[in-house]
């Protein structure tokens, strides 16, 4: 596969379960802190740890900041939102 494919897919993975996290802080008593906010703060602590991996793993000339920013986290934040929004819905309904 393309480099960029398979960043793309892990940054993807990585959305889903930064997803599952930040609705385990939402949710008040799953945890015994409820903060949306640290969830936040692990997400974005996860993407920018995937982007360095990526980084690391496939060199600087194939993952540039354009391409990591458009193949990345783009798909990284609409999977975290689309997972988190899904999750807090099925939740209260």
């Amino acid at each position: 596969m393309e480099e960029v494919t398979i960043m793309s897919a892990s940054h993807i993975i990585g959305g889903f379960i930064a997803g599952v996290i930040s609705f385990l802080f939402s949710v008040k008593g799953i945890l015994p802190i409820t903060n949306e906010m640290i969830g936040v703060l692990i997400s974005l602590i996860l993407v920018y740890g995937l982007g360095k991996y990526a980084e690391k793993k496939y060199g600087r000339e194939k993952i540039s900041l354009g391409s990591w920013i458009s193949n990345g986290v783009l798909p990284f934040y609409l999977m975290w939102m689309t997972v988190w929004i899904m999750l807090l819905n099925y939740v209260v309904i």
